[in-house]
């Protein structure tokens, strides 16, 4: 077996981060961290296992590391097991069935280390079931909830990640220009996700998403890109919203984009004005130190337009979505209190829409906070795409 062709962190990136949380460990007095992945949403879900074990399963993954002590890892499937064994910077790589059970395996080795009555970290969405099982058979072992820890970890960015990450957002501007050559009148939607997926895979990245919206802007019927494409044909005197994510080695990068297909009736003009000056403040105010609510706060001139939003206005990226988070509705950032700090990569994203939710549009870019700002990290142009 080889690792040819993948992506690949050097042993001290994985080092550094194992150690990461081993002080995280100390500092919150727990003897290991057990953490759970699974493959939803494209995997994203295995994102805090693969930030140690640099492999993501296509199904359920457990990793135990420990205090002190050599980790081990859990799969599920076995036809799963030699390609991650392939992968995994986890020498120790176990198979858990899921007949018998992941959580009395992980008991029994959670026994034989001497953790039955020790604080164990837990890291993820686990599944009831396998955590009701080491509850019944380790009744005396405390549970804490270290997610969120381990998240903010992951916010902060090393130089190997953002190398990923530039690759990503290179991918994402490949992709957007693909779009910009193909839109016309007479495509369909799902045509445009095709070609999305292929220019991804020539710019050597992998495609995560398109979501995409068209509709007509003198009669308008949706605001925000969707998760299905369908077989709608583009139109002249259309108004198209994407939201694209592309990664290269589950790193990620999302720009999001709105074109116009034609002339601009005045009632979009007066939405794409609210938006590209909520986006261009929102840039301008960003950089370590400043709180996120901060942000928060320009987005309100939506609502001061008599406009509403359907999705969050910016959030932390990496593997996947990331604090802090700007909710929808101008609602407080979260986590509360949250400062943007160096060397973190946040998607900036305003969404204005009529109450009606039948008109709206949406422009963002993942870019990296620094001492001094918001870096873009995408090379495509920050506006609307006029066809």
């Amino acid at each position: 077996m080889s690792t040819e062709g993948y992506p690949r962190f050097s042993q001290g990136e994985i080092d550094r981060r194992h150690a990461a949380a081993r002080a995280i460990m100390e500092e919150r007095g727990v003897e290991a961290l057990l953490i759970f992945g699974h493959s939803g949403n494209r995997r994203h879900y295995q994102a805090d296992v693969h930030y140690f074990a640099e492999v993501a399963t296509f199904h359920e993954s457990y990793l135990l590391l420990p205090r002190i002590g050599e980790p081990v890892f859990w799969t599920t499937h076995n036809n799963h097991f030699p390609n991650a064994s392939e992968l995994s910077r986890i020498p120790d790589m176990r198979k858990a069935s899921r007949k018998d059970g992941s959580g009395k395996v992980i008991a029994e080795e959670l026994r034989k280390r001497g953790y039955e009555k020790a604080r164990l970290g837990m890291v993820g969405t686990f599944f009831y079931q396998e955590v009701d099982k080491i509850r019944e058979l380790l009744p005396d072992m405390a549970m804490v909830d270290l997610s969120l820890p381990i998240k903010l970890l992951r916010t902060r960015k090393s130089a190997e990640e953002l190398v990923y990450q530039r690759k990503a957002a290179a991918g994402c501007d490949a992709v957007m220009n693909a779009l910009k050559a193909a839109i016309r009148p007479g495509i369909e939607e799902r045509e445009l996700l095709i070609i999305s997926e292929n220019a991804a895979w020539d710019a050597g990245c992998s495609p995560t998403f398109l979501y995409l919206n068209s509709t007509s802007m003198a009669n308008s019927d949706s605001c925000v890109p969707n998760q299905l494409l369908s077989r709608r044909k583009i139109q002249m005197g259309d108004v198209i919203n994407t939201e694209l994510t592309v990664n290269y080695g589950l790193y990620c990068s999302q720009i999001l984009r709105p074109f116009f297909v034609g002339e601009t009736t005045p009632h979009y003009q007066r939405i794409y004005d609210v938006m590209i000056k909520t986006y261009r403040e929102m840039c301008a105010a960003t950089r370590a130190g400043v709180a996120a609510d901060e942000l928060v706060a320009i987005t309100r001139q939506i609502e001061d337009a008599g406009l509403k939003t359907v999705d969050g206005a910016g959030h932390g990226f990496g593997v996947d979505i990331q604090p802090p988070s700007l909710p929808q509705g101008f609602r407080p950032a979260s986590p509360a209190g949250y400062v943007f700090e160096a060397n973190t990569t946040v998607v900036l994203q305003p969404n204005p829409a009529t109450p009606d939710e039948k008109s709206g549009m949406q422009i963002g870019d993942m870019g990296l906070v620094t001492a001094d700002g918001f870096e873009i990290m995408h090379s495509y142009p920050a506006d609307v795409t006029r066809l």
